[in-house]
């Protein structure tokens, strides 16, 4: 039901001739609450602000660094033969770049539901899910092996979802 005033006037210039819609009793209006407090929305945005593109030039780099000598390495597969200085496990910028490269290749495979058609795929996802984890809680004794293990992971994931063709041009072969 609009209650409005029966006088001719213009609603532009006289706003308190408006119709007001009288409120329903029979609908509840519970005021609306954020699922999440304050801090946390904050951290959200934070996180959000400092979102970094993945240059993936650089994580290749890195997987030739990590993974030269193994019997498959990554498209570069260029690089200094024999007598190579061994390569700084300890450099925390690579390891972040390895675990953001992770969580985009496996983003973007659910996003395509590629553990549905691919079982290969499914378990490197839950292979990373569990190496996340890893590194969450693990600690500096254990690095080499970590480090090891996210690159080979970010290596084998970006070959399975470029050959199911979800993504392109990560791989160069």
């Amino acid at each position: 039901m609009l209650m409005t005033n029966t006088a001719l006037h213009d609603w532009a210039t006289s706003p308190e001739t408006m119709p007001v819609r009288v409120k329903d009793p029979t609908v509840p209006t519970t005021p609306w609450t954020p699922p999440h407090d304050e801090e946390k929305a904050r951290r959200y945005l934070s996180a959000v602000r400092e979102w970094a593109n993945v240059d993936w030039n650089e994580v290749f780099d890195d997987l030739d660094t990590i993974l030269h000598g193994e019997e498959e390495i990554s498209h570069h597969a260029a690089g200094p033969s024999g007598g190579a200085p061994l390569p700084n496990y300890n450099d925390d910028a690579r390891a972040q770049r390895f675990l953001m490269a992770l969580k985009l290749l496996v983003a973007r495979a659910l996003r395509d539901q590629a553990a549905k058609k691919h079982p290969d795929i499914a378990a490197l996802i839950g292979q990373a899910r569990t190496l996340r984890a890893e590194v969450v809680a693990g600690d500096a004794g254990q690095t080499i092996g970590l480090v090891r293990k996210l690159a080979r992971l970010t290596l084998d994931l970006a070959e399975l979802l470029e050959e199911a063709g979800i993504v392109r041009g990560l791989v160069e072969c």
